[in-house]
C-alpha cells in the first residue's frame, strides 16, 4: 500500500534489510519476556510487591486449611477433645520412650550387640522425645483456651477453616487485581510505544509487511504479554507458595516419604522442557496466520466493491477458508502441546500420590520404620499422621495441576514479546538530527538525487531541479519516472540514496520533521479522512484551531457550500470510514482545508483532481487560487486545465528532469510533453462523448 496513496510509492524498498519484522529468534528465550517484566515493575512494583504478599499469605492459609486435618482425623473423630489428645499423646510418647530403653538395654545385654538396632533404638527414642517436647510446650495453651467438649473443638476447627478460607479468597482477589493493574497498564504501554514506533518506522522503510500483521502485534502480541506478566507474577507466583506450604507441612510430617514421593519430578520436568521449545514455536505460528488472516479481512473489506463488481465473492470465501483453515491447524497443535502439559502435571501429582500411598500404607500397616532396609520414618506412623500427610500431597498436586495453563500463557508471552521487542529495537531510518537547524524560507533544490526502493529498479537518477520562493509549478511525466518520489523525498517520508535536498539553502535532514513538515500543506490524489465530523477533519491541520478558523478555510476551499446545502448535520456531519460518505470532489476540498488551515509555506497538490469531475475539478481549482497566493505550490498532474494555474511545467522521464518550461514553449520542443498532453486531450474527449 503506498504511503498516503503517493503514486510510485507501491514498490517496495528492500534495503537496508528490515529489522522491524524478525521472524528468526534467539535461543534466549526468556530475554524479552524479562525486558516486559522489568517495564512492569519499573512502573509499578508497589503493585506487584503487595501481590506478592497476598500470593504468600494465600499459600499460608491453603496449607493452614490443609493442616486442620490433623485435629479432625486424630482427636475429633476419635471423640475426643484436645485435653484428652494431649494427655494421650503424653502417656504414648512417655511409654514408647519407655519401650525403647528397655529394647536397648536388652540389646546391651545380649552376647553379640548389634550396633544398627541399638542405632535405630536411639533414633526412635529422639523422635518420641521431640513429640513429647511439642505437647508438653503445646500443653498449657490447651489447658488455658481449649474447650472440654469435643463438638466445641469441632465447631472451633470450623470456624477457623471458614475464617482462613474467607481471608484466603480477601488476600487472593487483592493479588488478582493488583497484578492484573500492572499487567493491563504496562500492555497499555506497550501498545502506546509500539503505535508510536510504527508510525516512526514507517518512513524510509519498505511496506512490505501488511497491515494486519502489524494489527495482530499490538492486540494479540501484546496482550500475550500482559497476559504472561499477569500469570507470571500471579498465577505463577500464588500456586508455588500453596505448593510449597503443603510441602512444608508434609516434611513436618515425614519428610523422607516426601523425597520418595518426588522421584517422578526429574521425568516430568525433562518432558516439559521438550513441550516448552513446542509452545513457543507454535505460539509463533499462531501469531503469524492470525496476522495474516487479519490483513486478508482488511485488504478485502478495502477492496469490497472491486470484489462485487467482479463477481469474485466465492473466490475470496475460498481464500478466507483456507486462511481460517491455517489458524484452526496451529491453534489445534497448540492445544494438543497444552494438553500434554496439563497430562504431565496430572501424573505428577497422581505418581507422588500414588508413590506414598504405597510406602506410607506399608509403614502404618505393619508399624514399620524402613523398607527394603531404607529407613522412611523417625517412628512407626499412625493414622491421623499419614492421612495429613496424603492431605498436604494432594493438596499440592492442585497447583502443579494449575501450573500447566500457566507454562502455556507463559510461553506464549514469550513469543509474542519476541516479536513486539524486536520491532521496538528498531531504529527508524528517518530521524531528526541532534543539533537541528531551523529552515527558513527559500527556494527548494533538487540537488544529484539518486534514489530506488529496491536495488535492481532505479527511481531517481541525478535528478536536479530548483522551485524559486513564491512560485508554482507543475511536474508531468509518464507513470513511474519519480514524480511522486520527489514528494517524498521533500516531506522526507524517504532519504535520497545520494543527493541533498534543501530549502533556503538548508538541507532539509539538519532539520527537524517537525519543522519540515510543519512548513507543508498536503493533498493527496487519494484523500484520507477520518471516520469523524467535517470539522474535525479539517481542524486535523492545526490541533488547536478555532472553529471560526476552521470555517474560514473551509469557505476558502469551497467547503462550505456543500456543507450547507447537502449534509444532515452541517460541518458536525461525519465523513465515514475513510470519507465514505462524502463524493470524491468534496473529500478534496476538504483535504484542501486541511492544509490551507494549517497556512504553510509549501502547498504540495498530488494528482488532487485525477479522479473527479469536471464541476468538482474547477471548484477545486477556484479553491487552488484562492489558498495558495503568493505561497510555493507544487502540483503533480496530467489534467490539461490544472497546467493554466501555474507558473511553470517541469516534465520528468527516467528519473530525471527532461524539460522545464511553459505550457506553449513544452508542446514545440519537448516530444515526451506533447505525447502526454495528446493521450490526455484525447481521453477528456472520449470521457465527454
Amino acid at each position: 500500500m503506498a504511503i498516503l496513496g503517493f503514486g510510485d510509492v507501491g514498490a517496495k524498498r528492500s534495503f537496508p534489510p528490515d529489522p522491524n519484522w524478525r521472524t528468526d529468534f534467539d535461543c534466549n528465550q526468556m530475554r524479552y519476556l524479562n525486558k516486559a517484566i522489568w517495564l512492569a515493575w519499573s512502573e509499578y512494583k508497589w503493585s506487584i510487591m503487595l501481590s506478592i504478599l497476598c500470593s504468600f499469605l494465600v499459600g499460608v492459609l491453603w496449607g493452614a486449611n490443609i493442616g486442620a486435618v490433623y485435629p479432625f482425623a486424630q482427636v475429633i473423630f476419635k471423640g475426643q477433645n484436645l485435653h484428652e489428645w494431649a494427655a494421650s499423646e503424653f502417656e504414648t510418647s512417655t511409654a514408647e520412650i519407655r519401650a525403647c530403653e528397655r529394647k536397648i538395654a536388652e540389646l546391651k545385654q545380649a552376647e553379640q550387640t548389634d550396633p544398627g538396632k541399638v542405632a535405630i533404638q536411639e533414633q526412635l527414642i529422639d523422635s518420641w522425645q521431640g513429640r513429647l517436647n511439642n505437647v508438653n510446650k503445646l500443653k498449657p495453651y490447651v489447658d488455658a483456651y481449649a474447650p472440654r467438649s469435643p463438638f466445641v473443638t469441632l465447631l472451633l476447627l470450623v470456624a477457623f477453616l471458614l475464617v482462613g478460607t474467607a481471608l484466603k479468597c480477601v488476600f487472593l482477589a487483592l493479588s488478582s487485581v493488583l497484578i492484573a493493574r500492572a499487567a493491563f497498564r504496562t500492555s497499555q504501554r506497550l501498545q502506546r510505544t509500539f503505535f508510536a514506533k510504527v508510525l516512526d518506522a514507517q518512513l524510509g522503510q519498505a511496506q512490505g509487511k501488511n497491515t494486519g500483521d502489524a494489527a495482530a502485534r499490538v492486540g494479540g502480541d501484546v496482550g500475550a504479554i500482559g497476559n504472561a506478566i499477569s500469570v507470571l507474577l500471579g498465577k505463577s507466583l500464588r500456586e508455588p507458595f500453596k505448593m510449597f506450604a503443603c510441602l512444608v507441612g508434609a516434611v513436618y510430617i515425614n519428610w523422607r516419604l516426601l523425597v520418595l514421593s518426588m522421584l517422578v519430578c526429574p521425568i516430568a520436568a525433562y518432558l516439559l522442557m521438550l513441550l516448552a521449545k513446542s509452545i513457543k514455536r507454535t505460539s509463533i505460528r499462531v501469531m503469524e496466520v492470525n496476522g495474516r488472516l487479519m490483513g486478508f479481512f482488511i485488504q478485502v473489506m478495502q477492496g469490497y466493491h472491486v470484489v462485487k463488481a467482479f463477481g469474485n465473492e466465492e473466490l475470496e470465501k475460498k481464500r478466507f477458508e483456507e486462511k481460517t483453515e491455517a489458524v484452526y491447524r496451529q491453534q489445534i497443535k497448540l492445544e494438543l502441546y497444552g494438553s500434554l502439559v496439563r497430562s504431565n502435571n496430572e501424573l505428577v501429582g497422581i505418581g507422588m500420590v500414588c508413590l506414598s500411598l504405597i510406602a506410607g500404607g506399608y509403614l502404618v500397616l505393619n508399624q514399620e520404620t524402613h523398607i527394603f532396609g531404607i529407613r522412611l520414618a523417625e517412628k512407626p506412623m499412625d493414622f491421623g499422621g499419614i492421612m495429613t500427610f496424603y492431605a498436604f500431597l494432594i493438596a499440592a498436586a492442585d497447583p502443579i495441576r494449575k501450573l500447566g495453563d500457566v507454562f502455556g500463557a507463559l510461553q506464549a508471552g514469550v513469543a509474542g514479546s519476541e516479536r513486539v521487542f524486536t520491532a521496538l529495537a528498531a531504529e527508524p531510518q528517518i530521524s531528526d538530527p541532534k543539533n537541528p537547524v531551523s529552515l527558513q524560507r527559500g527556494d527548494i533544490c533538487f540537488e544529484d538525487i539518486e534514489f530506488r526502493y529496491n536495488e535492481k529498479v532505479p527511481v531517481l537518477n541525478g535528478a536536479q531541479l530548483r522551485i524559486r520562493q513564491g512560485e508554482k509549478v507543475a511536474i508531468v511525466g509518464p507513470n513511474g519516472c519519480g514524480k511522486s518520489t520527489m514528494i517524498n523525498l521533500l516531506l522526507r517520508f524517504y532519504d535520497p540514496d545520494a543527493g541533498k535536498v534543501s530549502i533556503g539553502d538548508v538541507d532539509i535532514r539538519n532539520a527537524t520533521q517537525a519543522d519540515l513538515r510543519g512548513r507543508i500543506g498536503l493533498v493527496t490524489q487519494n484523500t484520507i479522512l477520518f471516520n469523524d465530523s467535517i470539522l474535525e477533519n479539517i481542524r486535523y491541520g492545526k490541533l488547536d484551531a478555532t472553529d471560526e478558523e476552521v470555517m474560514r478555510a473551509a469557505r476558502m476551499a469551497e467547503v462550505d457550500g456543500f456543507v450547507q446545502n447537502q449534509t444532515s448535520h452541517g460541518y458536525n456531519t461525519n465523513c465515514g470510514e475513510m470519507g465514505a460518505s462524502l463524493s470524491g470532489g468534496q473529500r478534496q476540498r476538504i483535504a484542501i482545508a486541511r492544509a490551507m488551515l494549517r497556512d504553510p509555506d509549501i502547498f504540495i497538490f498530488d494528482e488532487a483532481t485525477s479522479q473527479i469531475d469536471l464541476e468538482s475539478e474547477r471548484l477545486i481549482h477556484t479553491a487552488f487560487e484562492r489558498c495558495v497566493g503568493e505561497k510555493t505550490a507544487i502540483m503533480i498532474t496530467h489534467r490539461p486545465a490544472a497546467l493554466d494555474l501555474v507558473d511553470r511545467i517541469i516534465v520528468m522521464n527516467r528519473g530525471q528532469v527532461e524539460a522545464s518550461g511553459t505550457h506553449e514553449e513544452l508542446l514545440r520542443t519537448n516530444a515526451t510533453y506533447h505525447e502526454l498532453y495528446r493521450e490526455e486531450i484525447v481521453g477528456d474527449r472520449k470521457a465527454a462523448a
